[in-house]
């Protein structure tokens, strides 16, 4: 929406709330025990290595912090529990190279803006919703979770649903037949209205669902 907004001319700002930004100070506190972070913070040491944390905030939340949130994770006592389900985005910070990669399952406002207030003279990598390149980096100690294909599959079976029947042509059947003193069967008139262009149709679901089905059954296979 951003980049349609962009391209007529009318601003990024448009599709963003107010105050979708806002400076703060820098904050960190590690959660020895959640294992389930919103997002994943790694960093490249001054000795070269690398250090992982898990956080409850969103990545924007530690841009806002600025270059600072880097000191107080060097000086964080110790590093939080590997996740044990997938995060929603992370972000690496390479102070050596002056570097800011970041990946995001969902929207990151003000990516377009960079450089964001404090960070004028970093360089950003932004890999969109890929976390190959930052798991690649990670701690042998601190992986990505690697969930079954055939579990992720059935999960996603789950959300998609049941199609519901396509009873409108039932329905339409039952008005054109009279009953036995000429009188119209009373429908819901919603029923024959015709289809809302932008909501599936039920083969429209039962497609994927199939194909769904059929890959959860090859992932249990193997």
């Amino acid at each position: 929406m951003g980049d349609l907004s962009q391209h007529l001319g009318l601003g990024r700002d448009l599709t963003r709330s107010p105050g979708w930004f806002e400076a703060a100070e820098p904050f960190w506190s590690a959660d020895d025990e959640d294992t389930e972070p919103w997002s994943v913070l790694s960093l490249r040491l001054p000795g070269g290595g690398i250090d992982a944390w898990g956080s409850g905030r969103e990545p924007m939340d530690h841009l806002a912090d600025g270059p600072g949130l880097i000191d107080l994770l060097i000086g964080s006592p110790a590093a939080t529990p590997a996740p044990t389900d997938m995060p929603y985005g992370g972000i690496h910070f390479d102070p050596r190279a002056r570097t800011v990669s970041l990946w995001a399952v969902q929207t990151v406002a003000g990516i377009h803006d960079w450089p964001l207030p404090g960070w004028e003279d970093w360089r950003l990598n932004f890999d969109g919703d890929d976390h190959t390149r930052q798991g690649a980096l990670l701690p042998a100690d601190f992986p990505f979770p690697q969930p079954r294909l055939g579990a992720a599959l059935r999960r996603l079976v789950e959300i998609l649903g049941t199609p519901p029947p396509d009873t409108g042509a039932l329905l339409a059947r039952a008005t054109a037949a009279l009953g036995p003193d000429r009188s119209t069967p009373v429908v819901n008139p919603a029923a024959l209205v015709p289809h809302e262009p932008a909501d599936p149709t039920p083969q429209e679901l039962a497609e994927p669902r199939a194909t769904l089905d059929a890959l959860v059954t090859e992932a249990a296979a193997d």
